[in-house]
């Protein structure tokens, strides 16, 4: 048994790792195509443009890897069909139970590496690509907002920054700290600030602070002011990448942060479940591919199957997306709108699976 399951991973491993490469190729050669056009602004040359698409991958590997483990399976799978390997695998004693747990264990080992892509190499290097674009092309991190950044700071205090550079200096900081009856007490501005990870606090130069709590208003200058606060360099990030390409790390600090300022968190909350629960599709798929493969190779129409293999992964990838904005929308639960879509799909394949036997 040890020796067909060895034979079985191989064949599926091979055509996943071909499907991975294939697709990663042809989304990097859309990107470069999509970048010829930022090409020579400032110092954003053809080098660093194809630096920046190569940063890109680990995120593109993240996305696809369901889908490649969908037709990775699938192909493996027909080509033992094709060749009467299954056949004799099935008759030699071997249960679709058995090929079924094999191909679960395949799923749920390529869950892991999805997960291991989404969590840690694919955030932080579409973190490093985005800031080197940023840098390359004299950018600085822009808002919605005409008057900057406006954040929460703990429960009587509120922070406006006017800019953020890619190497997360804030410009033009201004702090309004308020009394319980919410009446100035201090107001403080500077012209910017750097972080200091040693100490994990900002220090902001040329800081002027008016005290409003006497009589006459009082102005203090302080040259390198150490401003002790919850907001952390990686809060910019959402200004950076999106919620969806953030790790679940990152979500979750951020989310606290918003929790402790009272403020919403629905759509950080199903970025965060998704990215938790993604990887997951991974074991779906393959139970889906198991479905699609016959018991012989008679009436075996491989350009059929793999057709709707694409159509299958395809559906799911933007299932998972309009599910999201629907939840957001209209507040739904975030662990439910997150699981739902994979959910159905292990449904679905199970099912199958079961009619199969």
């Amino acid at each position: 048994m040890s020796i067909i399951t060895r034979y079985i991973v191989k064949k599926c491993l091979f055509f996943t790792f071909l499907m991975s490469l294939a697709t990663i190729i042809i989304i990097t050669m859309f990107n470069i195509l999509g970048q010829l056009g930022d090409v020579g602004k400032g110092s954003f040359t053809t080098t660093a443009m194809l630096f920046y698409a190569t940063l890109l991958i680990p995120n593109y590997i993240y996305l696809l890897m369901p889908l490649a483990v969908l037709i990775g399976v699938m192909c493996g799978m027909l080509s033992l069909v094709n060749y009467s390997e299954y056949a004799i695998i099935r008759t030699s004693g071997v249960s679709l139970k058995k090929i079924t747990i094999i191909l679960f264990g395949f799923g749920f080992a390529f869950s892991l590496i999805t997960f291991s892509f989404g969590e840690l190499l694919g955030p932080e290097a579409n973190h490093y690509a985005q800031v080197y674009k940023m840098e390359k092309m004299k950018q600085i991190v822009s808002t919605n907002l005409h008057s900057g950044i406006w954040s929460k700071d703990g429960t009587n205090a509120f922070v406006n920054i006017k800019q953020v550079m890619p190497d997360n200096t804030i410009v033009g900081v201004n702090i309004f700290v308020y009394d319980d009856n919410l009446k100035l007490k201090y107001f403080k501005t500077a012209d910017e600030g750097k972080y200091d990870e040693k100490n994990r606090r900002w220090v902001l130069s040329h800081l002027k602070q008016y005290d409003y709590t006497k009589q006459d208003i009082v102005t203090t200058e302080i040259n390198n002011f150490q401003w002790d606060t919850a907001i952390e360099p990686s809060y910019f990030n959402v200004l950076v990448i999106a919620p969806e390409d953030m790790s679940a790390i990152s979500l979750l600090s951020y989310m606290h942060h918003l929790d402790i300022n009272h403020q919403s968190t629905q759509r950080y909350q199903i970025a965060f479940w998704n990215k938790l629960l993604y990887p997951l599709a991974c074991i779906s798929m393959a139970l889906i591919a198991l479905a699609f493969t016959p018991n012989n190779r008679r009436n075996i129409n491989l350009g059929v199957k793999l057709f709707a293999g694409i159509l299958i992964g395809v559906a799911f990838f933007f299932t998972m997306r309009l599910i999201g904005f629907m939840a957001l929308l209209f507040a739904w639960n975030a662990i439910i709108a997150s699981l739902t879509p994979t959910l159905i799909l292990f449904g679905f394949g199970w099912y199958f699976v079961i009619r199969k036997e």
